[in-house]
């Protein structure tokens, strides 16, 4: 009886409980609905505190986000991602709190993820990217910008400053101590006023400011609930501004009861002192919100953000064009501009920049500061401003001074006094105009990209041929236009001896190229022993403007042509089995101005004995007879002269008697008496082997090693076989294959001269003997199958003299 009391009595509290908590939630959904997201923290945290409510913890990670409390934001999305009511929308969220927060490779994770759930969102695809680019956005401003946090700053929101006559106009939630106190329920802080304070410059080199004690800016202006982001028309004949939705004292609400935002603008009085006849664009609605005027400097387009129906986001960039006296309906600026995320805060400089800032494009995180130039209504590419004035915190509100060297920002970064700072900057850097032109004509070239040297940018110029690039002071770049048809060419820019925001012009002549100009070149591929043209060879061209290549086989005659590009140098290469493959570079058609036929010849070295091949006599080293002969030496490298190409490499060994089958040829490689170590004076012939071994990969050599007759026939041969394997571990150690080298040690049973057992020679006499040669004995198939070379020896060998040999 009692354990059902008991129960009973607990079940009533749980149900108790469960009410309470349903009330309190509806309770904090509804602070939630009217934009009361510090009272519906309060309230989600306590329904948290009480048990695990999904709703509460996304709609809690939704408030913290909106009041830009990125860290609480980042926790309660980090818990909202793994619930089973989770939306796509949530992973992009803790993308950009991570992100925000600096943990860039994390954020990243969570950008993907919502890439995949929803593609066609270009947030995603753009917040992806910001992680590779953030390196270049915090170092392509090094040594730029000098920025410092302003003194007339409170611990509320201070933002959107606008430099008007002496000092700056900018917005605060600044409230002095009073009877009544007016706070919005969004963050629980003061409505917002125009304030002003008046600034003298008191360095001209650095640009730094003295600021006196800011006061409202005006009466007439100022409201009960937000005012704010003034700009004026020039010579201040016009004030355009925010305000809530609040005209003659009357409020305007939308369907939810909420009081959306206006621009309103009024005309100047008194220089600028006072203002009067105050009013209302045309297209605001109580229905949604527009916001945040600029215009352009002639005054007849006035851009603003909304959040109107038919955009691409959260708030989008419109404009509206000043026609018959008033204000023609706006034009949204389209997705290459607009994102789904939000683009805010537009100014229009001086030089026609339009600024504005972006959660949506790729930054360093929160919003950033974007700019594009209006070339006569055609926009620019969009560039990020970079570190410093973005940062990983939101920053947005620029104002810059006519010289573009000064100015303002606002941004709620680390180390400032309240929620939302201003900061000024000084610029100490110098615009570069880049003017591209016809070199023939004079004409501007528009639409040609310049590069440079200094930064990764790439710039394209306007209509009139100009594109402008910010430069660091004392500093010099090379930059390079280019555009079809006409030849790249480039200028060096500097910025020495240069005032910031002081204009540098680099003046870039493009030219077409010459035309019908033709180019070829001919040749023939020639045996290097006998002279005679080889069929067969496949001779292919590369060269070094692209990478393709042509490839033909020789007729009979040996001969072959190419057509050539200009301003390109060319490669030959020919190959044939029997023959070691043959380069020929250096064929240029660069800096050539009249057609021209480019003729060369490739010389290729038969590694194998064929019956009936031609055989030159032996010249004994060792007699007084000297008989001529036509010796050559294989292709390893070649020179390009006037028409001709000129050879080094190893000497051919032939046999006198005809012999049919692999060709030894000689290296200049000797050896200290009765040692097989590799001296210095080695390297060089053994590099052209090395060559030819790279260019031949399908060869396989043997390495053949000799001594002289001095020493036992045994002790020679493990003498010779050392010396032998002595060259293949040095080529192995260049990374050629052991299975393509074969070592060999003759001992003293192939000698040169007369030196054999007992006979008297001079030294230099068996230098002769000891000595190295290689033979092609085998080659790799395309199939990889081994093929074997008849391998039969030459009973005599004959060498020829070594020029600076160390005897």
């Amino acid at each position: 009886m009692k354990k059902g009391i008991l129960l009973a009595s607990l079940f009533c509290l749980v149900a108790v409980g469960t009410v309470l908590g349903q009330a309190k939630l509806k309770r904090a959904n509804k602070a939630y609905q009217n934009l009361d997201y510090i009272g519906a923290i309060e309230l989600y945290t306590q329904v948290l505190d009480k048990r695990d409510v999904s709703e509460a913890k996304i709609k809690l990670a939704d408030c913290y986000r909106k009041i830009s409390n990125t860290a609480e934001a980042e926790y309660w999305y980090g818990q909202v991602v793994r619930l089973p009511e989770a939306e796509p929308v949530h992973y992009l969220y803790y993308g950009m709190m991570l992100h925000t927060n600096g943990k860039c490779e994390l954020a990243q994770e969570w950008f993907d993820k919502y890439i995949a759930a929803v593609p066609d969102d270009l947030r995603g695809q753009y917040l992806a990217k910001a992680c590779d680019y953030e390196e270049e956005l915090m170092t392509k401003n090094a040594g730029i910008y000098d920025v410092r946090h302003m003194p007339f700053n409170t611990a509320k929101d201070d933002f959107s400053p606008m430099m008007h006559k002496n000092g700056v106009v900018f917005t605060s939630e600044y409230l002095k101590a009073g009877p009544v106190k007016r706070e919005h329920t969004w963050t629980g802080d003061p409505f917002t006023e125009l304030f002003f304070v008046e600034s003298k410059k008191v360095n001209e080199e650095t640009m730094e400011h003295e600021y006196k004690k800011a006061e409202k800016f005006s009466n007439r202006i100022n409201s009960k609930y937000h005012d704010a982001t003034a700009f004026f028309s020039e010579g201040d004949k016009q004030i355009f501004f925010t305000r809530n939705n609040l005209y003659k004292g009357k409020v305007g609400r939308d369907d939810e009861r909420t009081v959306r935002l206006k621009i309103f603008y009024a005309e100047g009085a008194d220089g600028g002192t006072s203002w009067t006849n105050l009013q209302g664009v045309p297209f605001n609605s109580d229905e949604y919100s527009v916001a945040h005027p600029t215009l352009s400097n002639d005054g007849s387009k006035l851009y603003f953000t909304s959040d109107m129906p038919g955009g691409f986001g959260g708030m989008d960039l419109y404009v509206s064009d000043f026609e018959n006296g008033r204000w023609g309906p706006p034009i949204n600026l389209g997705p290459s501009i607009n994102t789904e995320g939000n683009e805010i805060f537009p100014y229009y400089s001086k030089d026609n920049k339009l600024y504005f800032a972006s959660d949506g494009h790729v930054g360093l995180g929160g919003l950033d500061i974007f700019f594009m130039t209006d070339n006569d209504g055609t926009w620019g590419e969009i560039n990020n401003v970079g570190y410093p004035i973005n940062s990983i915190s939101d920053d947005f509100g620029i104002t810059i001074n006519e010289e573009n060297s000064f100015g303002y920002f606002t941004s709620d970064r680390e180390g400032g006094t309240g929620d939302d700072d201003i900061y000024s900057f000084f610029k100490q850097a110098a615009p570069v105009q880049i003017y591209v032109f016809d070199e023939a004509t004079g004409e501007p070239i528009e639409g040609a990209k310049v590069t440079n040297d200094c930064n990764d940018a790439t710039l394209t110029t306007d209509a009139k041929g100009i594109a402008t690039i910010e430069m660091k002071l004392n500093q010099c770049c090379q930059f390079t236009a280019n555009k079809e048809p006409y030849e790249d060419n480039n200028k060096e820019g500097c910025t020495k001896n240069v005032k910031p925001g002081e204009k540098t012009i680099v003046e870039i002549p493009l030219k077409k190229p010459i035309e019908d100009l033709v180019f070829d070149l001919k040749g023939r591929v020639l045996d290097k022993t006998t002279g005679e043209p080889i069929e067969g060879v496949e001779v292919m061209l590369t060269n070094d403007c692209e990478e393709t290549s042509e490839t033909l086989v020789t007729d009979a005659t040996g001969g072959f042509e190419f057509m050539l590009k200009e301003d390109c140098c060319y490669t030959l290469k020919g190959t044939k089995l029997g023959f070691l493959s043959s380069t020929v570079d250096n064929q240029c058609t660069r800096g050539l101005t009249q057609s021209t036929t480019l003729q060369t010849d490739i010389y290729m070295q038969k590694y194998v004995r064929e019956p009936g091949d031609v055989v030159t006599t032996p010249t004994n080293p060792s007699t007084t007879t000297t008989k001529t002969t036509s010796t050559y030496t294989p292709p390893s490298t070649y020179t390009e002269t006037t028409n001709t190409t000129t050879y080094s490499g190893p000497t051919v060994s032939y046999a006198d008697n005809g012999a049919v089958g692999a060709i030894p040829f000689l290296l200049h490689i000797y050896y200290d008496f009765d040692q097989s170590y590799i001296r210095d004076d080695a390297e060089p012939e053994l590099n052209k082997l090395y060559q030819i071994l790279i260019d031949n990969p399908e060869l396989v050599v043997e390495i053949g090693s000799h001594t002289d007759s001095r020493g036992s026939y045994r002790y020679n041969d493990r003498l010779s076989q050392r010396r032998a394997e002595a060259v293949v571990r040095w080529l192995r150690t260049k990374g050629i294959s052991k299975s393509r080298l074969k070592p060999k040690g003759y001992g003293e049973n192939q000698n040169v001269n007369q030196c054999a057992n007992n006979v008297p020679c001079s030294e230099e006499e068996h230098q002769w003997n000891r000595r190295t040669e290689f033979r092609v004995v085998g080659y790799y198939t395309a199939e990889g199958q081994y093929k074997e070379i008849d391998s039969t020896r030459p009973s005599d060998v004959r060498v020829d003299p070594c020029q600076g040999c160390p005897f």
